[in-house]
Order: structure tokens, then sequence, then C-alpha cells
């Protein structure tokens, strides 16, 4: 036997050792009632490193990443291509290797597509093992400063992993994104007509100068932040043509892309273009209008993401905020002005990770919007967590009003401090790492309204 023979037999072994204790740490979770959903792929990839290379995967692999989105638009692609017909895997928001190798080893039977949600700054790591057919990139923000606080470095490390033979879905209305286009097979997509309404100034815009030679840039419509129509005025760059370019009729819930016509199922600008991505990718695949159609009527977003539950006259909502992230915080809290009818929002944006360590990054309170609270609609604002009081200042040096703020240093107190009085609806805003305990306080405040 060859040296290079016993080296790939050894590889094989501990492959097949991979699956089998991967498998059996699935099991003893269960018997253990044990919900850690990406332990299976980190035993697979201790006992073989190299599990995500070797792995069987399906004929189609879309890869989905940015700082923005990416649950959202895994979610959709997900709904859309079952409903078409197609059995599809993926890895539920578990985004880095561990969570793509135990998606890889809950397949069964024959897999047509594999949709992997990717941390933007470990895609370079996953491109070395898996090719996808298909990368969306959705945006580029600035995000935690513990982990994407940096965008020029975000997207380096997205750059140099990128395949050669992988085709690009990118957002032409984000020149962050853009760049990743450049020398590669992509197709951008985006919105054409103008932002009409009189927003909240943002806190921060995260491109300010062009990026080829350092003009400060034009803004000729701003949808929010630095997501828009864009130009240097000294050397002309500027957004791409977009190749599926979507308009939007809010009278009729229409969104025209190009020649084709789709339910509006969305109203949220930034999730219009999660929306606009998925049809776009979907048209890349080759389906017919009236099959997209049909299956973007079936699509909902996670629960995970938004639960709204109705108790008498009263409208709950259980919305992510994305705690550490002042786009996501703030967007939901653009939409929460937004809605009809005078509302009670809750807070509970503190970080379970980080509190398990008694330390936690509040600087992007900062950042974030919360002047949308000022609205007249918003009559009460109930903060939970150790860091209550944090969010307290911070909003207080918004100039939200302290008459209706209340503080809470226990999150599950939050229900029982609830006046309710000439509410309409109730926005329980979580973090990301929160989602257990918002489940709880949610039923609380279902019984205590049902009383």
């Amino acid at each position: 036997m060859t040296k290079w023979y016993m080296v790939i037999q050894m590889k094989k072994i501990k492959y097949y050792l991979a699956v089998f204790f991967g498998k059996l740490s699935s099991i003893g979770l269960k018997i253990a009632r044990r919900n850690i959903p990406y332990y299976p792929g980190y035993v697979a990839l201790k006992v073989c490193p190299e599990f995500l290379k070797m792995v069987k995967k399906p004929k189609i692999i879309i890869a989905v990443t940015g700082t923005n989105g990416k649950s959202t638009i895994c979610a959709l692609l997900k709904d859309s291509l079952e409903h078409l017909g197609l059995k599809v895997i993926n890895n539920d928001g578990f985004n880095i290797d561990t969570g793509i190798a135990a998606m890889f080893l809950k397949q069964k039977g024959k897999i047509d597509v594999a949709i992997l949600e990717i941390d933007e700054k470990t895609s370079g790591e996953i491109f070395e093992s898996i090719i996808p057919n298909f990368l969306i990139c959705t945006n580029l923000f600035r995000d935690s400063m513990k982990t994407n606080s940096s965008i020029d470095y975000v997207l380096s490390q997205i750059k140099k992993g990128i395949p050669k033979s992988t085709k690009l879905i990118l957002n032409a209305d984000d020149l962050f994104t853009v760049e990743l286009g450049e020398g590669r097979q992509n197709i951008y997509f985006g919105i054409e007509q103008k932002n009409t309404k009189k927003d909240i100034p943002h806190r921060f815009c995260d491109l300010i100068y062009c990026p080829k030679c350092d003009t400060e840039l034009l803004y000729h419509d701003q949808k929010y932040y630095h997501i828009g129509n864009v130009e240097c005025p000294k050397c002309g760059y500027k957004n791409p043509k977009r190749d599926y370019n979507a308009k939007i009729d809010y009278k009729n819930q229409i969104i025209k892309i190009n020649q084709y016509s789709f339910p509006l199922k969305i109203t949220s600008i930034f999730n219009i273009y999660n929306y606009v991505a998925v049809i776009s990718l979907l048209l890349e695949l080759e389906f017919k209008e009236k099959e997209i159609k049909n299956a973007i009527e079936n699509i909902h977003i996670t629960e995970s993401r938004f639960h709204e539950t109705k108790v008498d006259k009263i409208t709950i909502i259980n919305h992510m905020a994305k705690g550490q992230n002042p786009v996501a915080c703030s967007s939901v809290l653009k939409y929460v002005k937004e809605e009809k009818g005078n509302k009670c929002v809750l807070l509970m944006l503190d970080d379970v990770t980080d509190n398990r360590y008694s330390s936690e990054t509040i600087s992007w309170y900062y950042d974030t919007d919360f002047e949308c609270l000022k609205d007249d609609s918003i009559k009460e604002i109930i903060i939970g967590g150790k860091r209550s009081q944090d969010l307290y200042v911070a909003l207080l040096l918004f100039d939200v009003s302290k008459e209706k703020i209340t503080c809470v240093s226990d999150e599950y107190d939050m229900p029982s401090k609830i006046k309710g009085e000439n509410i309409d609806k109730i926005f329980l805003l979580h973090d990301i790492t929160s989602f257990e305990q918002s489940k709880t306080i949610e039923e609380k405040i279902i019984r205590e309204f049902s009383k």
C-alpha cells in the first residue's frame, strides 16, 4: 500500500466516525432534552476536521451572507423552493461551520437544494470546503464592536474566499456589496423609486466617501442609511445597472421586477430588499412568473423574528430587534413608529451571552435611532434587564419623555408594569439571544390581558 492510499483510507475512516458520533450526540441531546442544534456538527468537526469537504452535497447550493437579512432570506427561500416541489435543507440561523455541519448530518434521502446562512466574517473559511452555485449578499453595515465593527475587514474576508465559479446576487443599492462583484459573475438587484417619506435622519452613515477616490459622495436618494442611489461627483463611481429592477406599488400591494409582477407580502423597506433578492434568485433558477407568484403567496417570516397574537382588542407583537446592531434595531423601531394605533413598547435588548460573563458593550445604543420612540403614538415604554438603566439614560439623551418610561431589572417583571390604557398594540422587542425569554414574557402578557 502506498502512503497516499493509507492517508485517504484514514480520512474516510475519520469521516464515517464523524457521521456516527455526530448522529449519536444528536440522539443523546434528545434523551437529555437539551436543545443545542449545532452540537452534533461540533462533534463531527472535532472527529474529522475535513467533514464539510467530504460530506455529500446536493447539486444546488445557495449561500446567503451579509450584515442584516440573512435568516429572513433563507426562510423565504426555503418556503418558496419547498412550495415549488424541491427538497431543501437549511442551517436555521446557526451560521458558522458547526451549524452547517449539523445541517448536513440531518439530511435524509435525496436533497435538491442546500441553503446556507453564512456569517460574513467567517465566510472565507466555509468557502474553502463548500462551493456554492449562488451567493446572495444582502448588505454590509457596521455591526457589533466585538465582532464585525469594521466593514472594510468584513468585506476583505468575504472577497478573498468567494470561489470563481460562484454566481453573485448582489444589492446594487449598496456600494459595499457592489465591490464583491468586481471581476466576477454577478447579478444586481435593487429598488428604483425614490424614498419619499420624511424620516428621522439616521444617526450615522457608513459610506460617506468614494471608495475609489475618497471624494465625498452625493446621495440622490437614501432608502435607509447608505442604501440608495449614490454617485461620486469627481470620478463618477456610482451604483451599477440593476439586472432586476424593482418598482413598488404600495397602494395595490404589488411589486414589479422588470416585466414581472408579484404580490407584495412585506411592507418595510429593509424586508422588501430581502424579498427582491429572493425573487431575483428564483428568476435566475429559471422558475416561471406564475410559479414564483404561487410560491411567495405561501411565504412567512420565521416566528423567531416576528410573531403576532390578538387578545381581545389588543395585538401583541413579539419582534426580534437584534441588539448590538444599530441598523437592524433602528429598522424595527422605525417599523413600530409607523404602525397605526396607540402602542406600548417593551425593550429587552440585553445580550444573554454577554450577561453570562457580566459584561456588555453598550456603545451601540448611541448609534441607534431611539428618537423613533418619541412619537406621540407610543404611550408606554418598559425597559427590562440588567442594562435597563443604561438604556434609560440613552433614551433620555434622545429626548424621549421620561414620563412614559418604566425600568425593571428583571425582564420577567415587564408584563406587570403595562398599564394598557387606550393601547391598541404591544410590541415586545427582544435581542437575537433572548428568543426563549421573549416567548415566556409574551405568554405572561397574554395571561395579563386575558383576565
